[in-house]
């Protein structure tokens, strides 16, 4: 008896561990659908969808509620199993009132997230440009950037005229310094 239990037990173990171990995924192999992956206007319709479908049938309640309160003078118990409470064109004016309710939530939210985030990138634009410096490499300091109404010629010359004071101002040695301590 005690052998046939072993064996049922051991058996089990089997059944039941050694599938997972060997159909299991690995984790490197899996593939990570996180936000980097969408872009923002596939979110933001993500969003609006969730909050216009989830939002129906709270809204469905409230607009039951008000539309028997508006329609019959008094409150109307919409969980209620009785067909009489509401005819068939109640319900379809309720259904439809609701839907068009939960689309413009969804449209609202849609529009408030919209605003804020071009608020936000208004103002982080408005700090980048009040900044005075800018820490650049090597690689950029070579490009050379054309003011409003400049040649290349002038632009040339501008750079130059920039580095020779540089060079005046400030002793070889200490720019040095400056970029080993930076870079």
């Amino acid at each position: 008896m005690k052998k046939i239990l072993l064996f049922i037990f051991q058996l089990s173990i089997f059944i039941f561990q050694f599938p997972h171990n060997l159909f299991a995924a690995d984790s490197s192999s899996s593939s990570n659908y996180d936000d980097i992956n969408f872009p923002q206007w596939t979110k933001d319709l993500r969003r609006t969808e969730i909050i216009t479908f989830g939002s129906l049938p709270f809204v469905t309640i409230w607009t039951t509620l008000g539309y028997s309160l508006y329609e019959y003078g008094e409150f109307r118990n919409p969980l209620s199993k009785d067909t009489d409470d509401f005819t068939e064109d109640d319900i379809k004016k309720i259904i439809g009132i609701s839907a068009l309710a939960c689309v413009g939530l969804g449209l609202t939210d849609l529009t408030i997230n919209l605003f804020q985030r071009s608020q936000k990138e208004s103002r982080l634009q408005k700090l980048r440009e009040s900044q005075p410096f800018t820490v650049t490499g090597a690689s950029e300091m070579q490009k050379i950037r054309l003011k409003e109404g400049e040649t290349d010629e002038q632009a040339e010359e501008r750079i130059k005229r920039e580095k020779e004071m540089e060079t005046e101002l400030i002793p070889e040695g200490k720019i040095e310094g400056v970029e080993s301590a930076l870079f």
